[in-house]
């Protein structure tokens, strides 16, 4: 099976149960210039990346707000590992996370990539919060990384997409991918997107970690003959 990112626990914890991963990126990130603005109420992070971001560029989320959300497992374990205390963890989507923070008043400081859905900010502006969302990076795609991906693109039992830009390069740089092949999306917002890239999407991790992804791809492989 092909994850279209790079190696990391996740691909680890899939190897560990058996299956052979390839692990290839189609993208890579660029940091952009922003400003954060002063400290908020609330510090809400929706992917390790973001945390990752923020980090490398010396911010530190602690110093940001007093409380601190993240959406799903992974984002929260990153956080963790920053030094971070996560208040509220909530489920792998937007929505999941607008139900759990319930109403304003009050200010989220939403720092990630500058392509991300504005689901969460409206959610949340819809409750009563005041939103600053923040780009701290883009994603672009890596055509370099098409050496050998071509040939074997279609030989994959399952294909992983983490993000909806994932899916987008891979429609891009690939192709479609062959009819037995499975593909996994993390969560509803990729599984939209990767759908609307004209991307078959055959089950949806719940959570963005190796459980997650593991059950899905055994639902998924389930459907082949």
């Amino acid at each position: 099976m092909l994850f279209l990112r790079a190696d990391g626990p996740l691909t680890d914890a899939v190897r560990a149960a058996g299956a052979l991963v390839d692990a290839r990126p189609l993208t890579s990130q660029r940091s952009l210039a922003y400003e954060l603005g002063g400290r908020a109420d609330w510090l809400v992070l929706t992917s390790p990346a973001g945390v990752q971001r923020l980090v490398a560029d010396g911010h530190a989320p602690a110093a940001l707000a007093p409380r601190i959300a993240a959406v799903g497992r992974a984002t929260a374990s990153a956080l963790q590992a920053a030094g971070a205390h996560v208040d509220v963890t909530g489920s792998s989507d937007a929505a999941g996370l607008v139900a759990e923070l319930g109403d304003g008043p009050g200010t989220i400081l939403l720092p990630g990539s500058a392509l991300a859905e504005p689901t969460l900010a409206e959610g949340l502006a819809a409750r009563g919060w005041t939103v600053r969302r923040v780009a701290t990076y883009t994603t672009e795609t890596l055509p370099s990384a098409l050496a050998g991906l071509v040939a074997d693109w279609p030989a994959y039992d399952a294909v992983v997409v983490t993000a909806g830009s994932v899916a987008r390069a891979a429609v891009q740089l690939l192709g479609p991918p062959a009819g037995h092949t499975r593909i996994v999306a993390f969560g509803r917002p990729s599984a939209d997107a990767a759908r609307a890239a004209g991307l078959p999407v055959h089950a949806v991790a719940a959570t963005p970690d190796g459980d997650g992804v593991l059950a899905a791809l055994i639902a998924a492989l389930e459907e082949l003959p």
